[in-house]
């Protein structure tokens, strides 16, 4: 039997910009799926676990952006570089509205969080 999933917040298969700073280094990303809580992105060079960056995150699908401070909770080792990126509480609050109005009304949180 597969884990569960601890995320309390239902994630969106949805390709998007992202626009990553870390460590004095700025790439250009995309972004593979997202929630209200966080979102996985493919980035050109790894990334450290605790690490934190700013991101701008942009679609074609709306002319609405968030920006703001995450964390990496996760990463991968080898190329292409999936990292996991977990929002501030600021950058979460706009990630919503950045949700809403490139997917519509969708759901946020799993049933029971």
């Amino acid at each position: 039997m597969p884990p569960a999933d601890p995320r309390q917040y239902v994630r969106h298969d949805l390709r998007f910009a992202v626009e990553l700073s870390a460590g004095g280094l700025l790439q250009q990303c995309e972004g593979a799926d997202i929630g209200a809580g966080g979102c996985r992105v493919v980035a050109l060079f790894p990334l450290q676990r605790g690490q934190v960056v700013r991101v701008r995150l942009r679609s074609e699908r709306s002319a609405v952006e968030a920006s703001g401070q995450a964390t990496v909770a996760w990463t991968s080792r080898d190329p292409p570089y999936q990292t996991g990126l977990q929002f501030s509480a600021p950058l979460a609050e706009q990630a919503v509205r950045f949700i809403h109005a490139v997917l519509g009304p969708v759901r946020l949180t799993k049933p029971g969080a």
